[in-house]
């Protein structure tokens, strides 16, 4: 096949980068695209558009590689890859920043904190932010400063045609209401972002909560999740989870640690804790602290849904029965993420993210190291999602799952219908098409 007409760095199978440049962060995943463009700039990712369009090959787009089922990728398919499109550029005038799409949070995270910023973005350091603010966007900030997208200004995205496409409250208002919450890889390829910096910050404090090796902390702790949650300090924002031998508890506070210890009271009441960390550090530190938790891939499965309401003690003790019959002593567990605060200052109808109400999200994740284990995590992570779908209410895109039932109405909510018809108007065509992305209007 030739490839007159694509710009850019171009890997196809047989060169010595493919094995590598196939791979994306969860390695579970197994693609073989026919060809990876790596695009430097807008120009690149229009003619890979045209191309893939004049040579009727299917196309995908990947930022990060992080998309837990590999939606970014596919066998046969053409990939444009921006993660080479890393330039960001901090307006201290404006209290802006301008980030190309590839960025990958460290590096963003620690520009804006260089003039002073904090940023709402996720916990990963290698995601990159496209994936996560186009699917709403959530981290240890979330709760002070909104989601990711919340902050945007801002997109450009390349359609169809591969013509530039400028969406912002003013022009092109539809597409960007549809940006901030969709998903990735619908309605063309963001080249840039523009995002409002909402916050100074020197130091936070970090919190880091242990109970190891202690079943009655652990099996009391989602009890004491749900009601601390409630009217909860909004400068706090935790992600915690259960797995079969404890519990464990990260949080940023944009404030002390005295005021800390007092919100954090109920979780420190949970006997046994094994790691109790609450200091004062610069931001840029507790981004790396945290950050430094993830490898640099790994296999795994995972699910998530927002939950709306408390659980019943039958419905916790649920959960823990699920816990207890994980196939991994430390790598399968539930996971839980705080919402509410700042999430909640944006009406529904304001952007495309549906669950502005839901208190937080519940995940079952769990990895492996040797393939033969797979499909036993695969099957656990599945009748676990069985039942936790039965109690909750939507999915979260950034967590998606491929056998979420009725999709689309899962990710969207309220919102689908409209979503449809902004697909129609952007992707006439449904040249952004992959195996959950949104249908054209029936």
């Amino acid at each position: 096949m030739k490839y007159t007409g694509l710009t850019g760095k171009i890997v196809v199978p047989g060169d010595p980068e493919y094995a590598q440049a196939r791979e994306d962060y969860n390695i579970a995943i197994n693609r073989y695209p026919s060809v990876i463009v790596y695009c430097s700039d807008a120009g690149d990712i229009a003619n890979a558009i045209l191309w893939s369009r004049k040579h009727g090959i299917e196309l995908r787009v990947r930022s990060g590689g992080h998309d837990y089922e590999g939606y970014s990728n596919g066998t046969l398919k053409m990939v444009i890859d921006t993660s080479t499109m890393n330039k960001i550029e901090v307006n201290n005038q404006e209290g802006t920043v301008e980030v190309q799409a590839g960025t990958r949070l460290l590096p963003l995270y620690e520009c804006v904190y260089k003039h002073g910023y904090t940023f709402p973005g996720g916990t990963c350091p290698t995601v990159a932010i496209s994936g996560l603010v186009l699917g709403g966007g959530i981290g240890l900030s979330t709760r002070y400063l909104g989601l990711t997208a919340d902050s945007l200004l801002e997109a450009n995205m390349l359609d169809f045609e591969g013509r530039q496409i400028t969406a912002n409250y003013h022009c092109n208002s539809d597409l960007f209401w549809a940006l901030r919450g969709a998903g990735g890889g619908n309605f063309g390829v963001i080249s840039d972002y523009k995002f409002k910096l909402k916050s100074k910050v020197d130091n936070i404090t970090l919190v880091q909560l242990r109970w190891d090796n202690n079943i009655l902390a652990r099996n009391s702790f989602l009890k004491v999740w749900q009601e601390m949650l409630y009217q909860l300090d909004r400068r706090i924002s935790l992600f915690g989870g259960i797995y079969k031998a404890g519990a464990w508890v990260n949080a940023f506070f944009y404030g002390t640690v005295s005021e800390a210890r007092r919100i954090l009271q109920p979780l420190l009441d949970i006997p046994g804790l094994t790691l109790d960390t609450i200091k004062y550090v610069p931001f840029i530190n507790a981004i790396k602290t945290i950050g430094a938790i993830y490898p640099k891939q790994e296999a795994f499965q995972a699910a998530g849904r927002f939950v709306q309401r408390f659980f019943s003690r039958e419905e916790l003790g649920r959960l823990i029965d699920i816990v207890d019959k994980a196939p991994s002593e430390n790598n399968s567990s539930i996971r839980v993420y705080s919402l509410g605060g700042a999430v909640r200052d944006i009406k529904a109808h304001e952007t495309a993210f549906s669950y502005r109400q839901a208190d937080y999200i519940i995940a079952l994740v769990s990895s492996w190291h040797c393939k033969e284990e797979a499909e036993k995590h695969r099957r656990w992570v599945g009748v676990g999602y069985k039942y936790v779908h039965t109690i909750t209410c939507g999915s979260y895109i950034n967590f998606p799952y491929s056998k979420t039932p009725d999709y689309e109405q899962a990710y969207f909510g309220h919102n689908l219908t409209r979503l449809q018809y902004i697909k129609k108007t952007y992707d006439p065509l449904n040249i952004f098409c992959f195996p959950q992305s949104i249908s054209l209007p029936s």
